[in-house]
């Protein structure tokens, strides 16, 4: 399959996503990763995966920065879009070293920011079906190249169960302060 790009939007980041997501681009069609799951009822809170095929309204908005969209994270895809959707939602509990299980907050640019200023590295495996990640700083910034996106380090059926471990240097970029922004309506 060839490359297509997907956006990753924290829905917390507005006060109705998935709304504001239809209204805005009803060409295409949003997947929150916490639907069908035990959590179900954080699905429009949570990350939600959206098709934005390069050059369409969604990636151009996000490429110049639109207000609602500059936190959000664009991926170049190697797998179909409901592949990388279990695929992500594979990663949201990780484990730490100590074997500690966190949420990870894989749609919110901003902690994936200061892990790439930070310079931190993701397990080989990681970004399965991915061939690069882009978040926004100022313009769009390819933040983790993949070489590999045929590797999978949670290759495992286990929904929403942590199955990867991330080291302490990721971990402590991902999880510096953070200072709230207000929740765009």
């Amino acid at each position: 399959m060839s490359a297509y790009g997907a956006i990753l939007i924290d829905g917390a980041a507005f006060s109705n996503a998935l709304a504001w997501l239809y209204q805005n681009y009803p060409n295409h069609q949003p997947r929150p990763l916490l639907a069908a799951t035990p959590y179900q009822a954080l699905k429009a809170v949570g990350p939600i995966l959206i098709d934005a095929p390069a050059g369409s309204a969604l990636q151009q908005d996000w490429l110049a920065g639109a207000d609602r969209l500059r936190d959000a994270v664009w991926m170049e895809a190697q797998i179909p879009i409901n592949e990388l959707s279990a695929t992500l939602q594979r990663r949201l509990r990780i484990l730490s070293p100590d074997g500690r299980e966190f949420w990870l907050r894989l749609a919110d640019g901003r902690p994936l920011r200061r892990a790439w200023e930070a310079g931190a590295q993701w397990p080989a495996g990681f970004w399965h079906g991915i061939s690069s990640v882009w978040l926004y700083d100022n313009g769009p910034v390819q933040a983790w190249p993949n070489k590999h996106p045929e590797l999978d380090c949670a290759p495992h059926t286990q929904g929403l169960k942590a199955q990867l471990t991330l080291d302490w240097p990721l971990l402590e970029a991902l999880t510096q302060d953070v200072t709230p922004e207000n929740v765009t309506p």
